[in-house]
């Protein structure tokens, strides 16, 4: 890795910049009032908007640790599913179909008051032009990102994803991809009453407070409870379990690569698991918020 991208992770300053490719660097303030050029506006937007206007069929390098996997991606705004091959774990295996993760509907000037982004000129992935989109976190509750986009689709190429202070965690880099506009049918933006409807039950848990920036995008009872928050950048799913007994307090943690698993067991016979690409921090804030509706705390 190049030392240039450490060091500008773990860069004390918290001002922002924003620089087009090929354009003298334009300043992004964090007031509301949010100005930057309509490059950068444009350039973000497309990024933020690809996942659900862009298919695409692949294969990608991950890193994480010490341990290295090749994976074969197939994602389909259209109808929602995506497939994932470990090519390293076995032969003739079989794909695994993943759901499209909810995220929510952030502008650039939305992402920039959580993240500090710095918009340059990339390298070359899978034979493709690619411009940079740095993403610095401005708190210590979510992770740090350097992507590589694809120029024409807005695809992130290749990705390194770091903790708040620096600590590589996690690479993923495209080396051959095949992408196609491919727009997902139309949905409205969901309202506090519409998540979980589609589940066909009243959610039963909610949060007390959720960390700034983060939105729930998602909730439902099927298999178990949960809820889905994003950032825009980042997501967190939160499940809840019931248990035959009480359970004693305590926490768990484990770590691969970027993603995050927190576990707490609670007095009144739940477990609950945090799950995403989140700090440590910003798991226990989630859990901690939990509360069961109509339970007196």
């Amino acid at each position: 890795m190049k030392l240039w991208i450490l060091a500008f992770l773990v860069s004390g300053t918290m001002s922002v910049s924003v620089q087009a490719v090929g354009q003298p660097q334009a300043q992004l303030k964090s007031s509301p009032s949010c100005v930057m050029s309509d490059d950068v506006s444009a350039a973000i937007h497309g990024f933020l908007q690809a996942s659900s206007s862009v298919g695409y069929r692949g294969t990608m390098l991950v890193e994480y640790g010490g341990d290295r996997e090749f994976i074969a991606v197939h994602a389909d705004p259209e109808s929602g599913q995506n497939a994932l091959k470990r090519l390293n774990q076995s032969a003739g295996a079989a794909p695994r179909l993943v759901a499209s993760s909810p995220r929510v509907s952030n502008g650039p000037c939305d992402l920039a008051r959580h993240y500090g982004l710095v918009l340059e000129p990339g390298m070359a992935v899978a034979g493709r032009a690619t411009y940079r989109l740095s993403a610095r976190p401005r708190d210590t509750l979510r992770l740090a990102y350097v992507m590589d986009i694809d120029s024409e689709f807005h695809v992130p190429l290749r990705v390194l994803a770091a903790s708040p202070d620096g600590k590589i965690l996690e690479r993923y880099e495209f080396a051959e991809i095949a992408l196609e506009a491919k727009p997902a049918a139309p949905k409205p933006e969901p309202t506090t009453a519409d998540i979980g409807d589609t589940k066909g039950d009243v959610p039963r848990y909610f949060l007390a407070a959720i960390p700034p920036g983060f939105k729930v995008v998602d909730q439902g009872r099927r298999p178990v409870d949960f809820l889905v928050l994003s950032d825009g950048l980042a997501s967190v799913s939160i499940f809840i379990e019931e248990q035959p007994r009480s359970l004693p307090s305590g926490e768990g943690f484990a770590l691969r690569g970027a993603t995050l698993t927190y576990n707490r067991g609670i007095a009144k016979q739940r477990l609950v698991t945090v799950l995403g690409e989140v700090p440590i921090t910003t798991a226990r804030l989630l859990a901690e918020a939990l509360r069961a509706r109509g339970e007196t705390q």
